[in-house]
């Protein structure tokens, strides 16, 4: 009930009350990682990185296994910091648990593209957009696509995207 509660708060753009409410149920149920994710996440979106770091890292030393955790703290550091060989090394670890994971393949194109490896990057990024057409993803692999020089493919990509998401 509180991640549902927090949900709530969330999508009404009442981060700050989200994530005291997490943090309060949390203090009555510490060992939750459903919890626990989603207060990282709240914190990311508050601009706390040093929170959102804190609980991802206390999910990863729960459960080192946990690719969930590791691919959000990758892929935000790639993204908000320039932490890139830390983030590549956390996104790998995901990756080698969910080696077709759309989300972590996405991730990994992102690291891959923020230290200037764009071939490779849209190898990953393609793949993770033909398992997951989503427009973030589109707007990743558009990005690189652009940058690389190949313009009318990442228009192609977001105009695909695009017209997909006016379907909803």
């Amino acid at each position: 009930l509180y991640g549902l509660e927090a949900d709530i708060l969330s999508r009404a753009g009442l981060l700050q009350e989200a994530h005291q409410l997490l943090t309060q149920a949390l203090e009555e149920t510490p060992d939750s990682t459903g919890l626990r994710y989603a207060r990282a996440m709240i914190s990311e979106q508050l601009d706390d990185l040093d929170a959102m770091e804190r609980d991802l890292r206390a999910l990863i030393a729960a459960n080192p296994d946990n690719s969930t955790a590791l691919n959000a703290l990758g892929y935000t550091l790639a993204d908000r910091t320039q932490r890139y060989a830390e983030a590549r090394e956390l996104v790998g670890r995901a990756l080698a648990l969910q080696p077709n994971e759309p989300a972590i393949l996405d991730s990994m194109g992102w690291v891959l593209y923020r230290t200037g490896r764009y071939d490779e990057a849209v190898e990953y990024l393609s793949r993770a957009y033909a398992g997951f057409p989503d427009p973030e993803v589109a707007a990743h692999l558009g990005e690189v696509l652009w940058v690389k020089g190949d313009k009318e493919n990442a228009i192609g990509i977001w105009r695909g995207a695009l017209l997909r998401d006016l379907d909803r």
